[in-house]
């Protein structure tokens, strides 16, 4: 099996050569086991050989919502990870993008042989028209959306879905995805769990 330590960085390109890899990213305010599910989810449905977790600096979408400092949130993520096939990153704060789209981008020029997957919850898939050239997203990479109840009634109609620019497939198998099969892909059987950063700040509290 592969080194996935330490965490990938701008030159580490050899060692995820080949590899398909999932990312997983958010502001992790804090990490929780709603983001492990999906993780462990992507990796057995999507044949994923590993799942980066990169931790955003800062979210565009939640600017009124307080966020704890980046690189504390980094550190908290790799403790709160003990799967031999995932890492926490802060990537994309060496990268200094503050969008998806450049993010993806920079990725897939840094690691020109590795096969990306985006995977989120279907919360963001409900907001999903509000990120920057969204309609653009699916076609650099495949996104995938996992089933978050009550999410997944509510995507219906939504821009997202209703988009007739980007392919959408509903994917009840479990396979991995081809090289360049972008698009959206929604995963919507399988155990469904539905925990929320807020919600644990907010018991916190």
């Amino acid at each position: 099996m592969p080194c996935f330590t330490p965490s990938p960085h701008k030159l580490s390109a050899a060692r995820w050569e080949g590899l398909r890899v999932g990312i997983l990213g958010g502001s992790f305010n804090p990490a929780h086991a709603g983001h492990m599910h999906i993780a462990r989810q992507a990796l057995i449905r999507l044949k994923l050989h590993a799942i980066w977790w990169v931790v955003s600096p800062g979210n565009p979408l939640k600017t009124k919502t307080p966020l704890a400092d980046f690189e504390a949130r980094v550190m908290a993520a790799q403790s709160f990870l003990k799967h031999p096939r995932m890492v926490a990153t802060d990537i994309e704060g060496s990268l200094h993008t503050r969008y998806t789209y450049d993010t993806i981008r920079r990725l897939k020029v840094l690691f020109p042989r590795t096969q990306f997957v985006w995977i989120a919850g279907m919360d963001n898939a409900c907001a999903f028209d509000q990120w920057d050239r969204w309609a653009d997203l699916p076609g650099l990479i495949p996104f995938v959306f996992f089933d978050r109840p009550p999410q997944a009634l509510k995507v219906k109609g939504k821009r997202l879905r209703q988009c007739r620019k980007i392919r959408q497939r509903t994917k009840t198998t479990s396979r991995a995805l081809y090289p360049h099969e972008n698009g959206v892909f929604w995963m919507l059987q399988g155990k469904a769990l539905n925990i929320s950063s807020s919600e644990i700040r907010s018991r916190k509290r």
